[in-house]
């Protein structure tokens, strides 16, 4: 699948449109509820001030409390404030406090329809992913041919646990929009992990993992 920037992509009663912004190419996702004109905004990078978007946001969903996903969120709340939400567990990395909490299995109201909030724990404590009906907004747990980056063993591990039993239990159709780079769905992306762990791997493997070998260096 290919998704351009600033392109609406049809999903029946919604519609998405990715933003690609930031030196670190951080995708932003407006998500419209097409019967009510109710948008969400996932993600904040740096630029999204700037965006010109039909359907302005009228909150703004974080995936996670890196900078690189919320550099914008001042600018942005300055132009149009509207309610913040985020996990507890990652609301003492954001630049503002958030006005809500996501929580796991919540349903974020959007006009007629809704999000799934999937606490994925890993790359941050509080990452988490929104199913969306047949997409998921994984943020950074998961990208095309890999999970997030980690920092600590222990971190990768529990990254592992967090797409084996929230991620990877969804169907293979489901389309994943990452946080960075281009879509994926979940199905290709299970047999991907399902033969990294075969393989085996590093007790201590960590940092930027992908599932095809060879195994990067250990971080120190």
């Amino acid at each position: 699948m290919v998704l351009k920037d600033g392109v609406v992509l049809s999903l029946g009663d919604a519609a998405v449109v990715r933003y690609t912004l930031g030196p670190y190419g951080v995708n932003a996702y407006q998500v419209v509820c097409r019967a009510t004109q109710r948008a969400l905004l996932i993600d904040a990078p740096e630029g999204v001030a700037r965006v010109r978007f039909d359907v302005p946001p009228q909150g703004v969903v974080l995936t996670h409390g890196h900078g690189d996903h919320t550099a914008g969120l001042r600018a942005f709340l300055e132009k149009k404030p509207v309610p913040v939400l985020a996990h507890a567990l990652d609301a003492p990395r954001l630049p503002v406090p958030p006005d809500d909490f996501l929580e796991d299995g919540r349903d974020v109201p959007l006009g007629a329809l809704s999000l799934r909030v999937l606490h994925t724990p890993g790359h941050t404590p509080g990452s988490v992913c929104l199913l969306f009906g047949s997409v998921l907004f994984s943020g950074d747990t998961l990208f095309p041919n890999g999970p997030g980056r980690t920092e600590t063993p222990g971190a990768f591990r529990r990254i592992l646990q967090s797409l084996a039993e929230k991620i990877f239990a969804l169907p293979d159709a489901v389309l994943v929009f990452p946080g960075h780079g281009p879509p994926t769905n979940v199905g290709y992306e299970r047999a991907a992990y399902e033969a990294f762990v075969g393989r085996g791997y590093p007790e201590g493997l960590c940092g930027d993992v992908t599932w095809t070998p060879p195994h990067p260096a250990l971080s120190p």
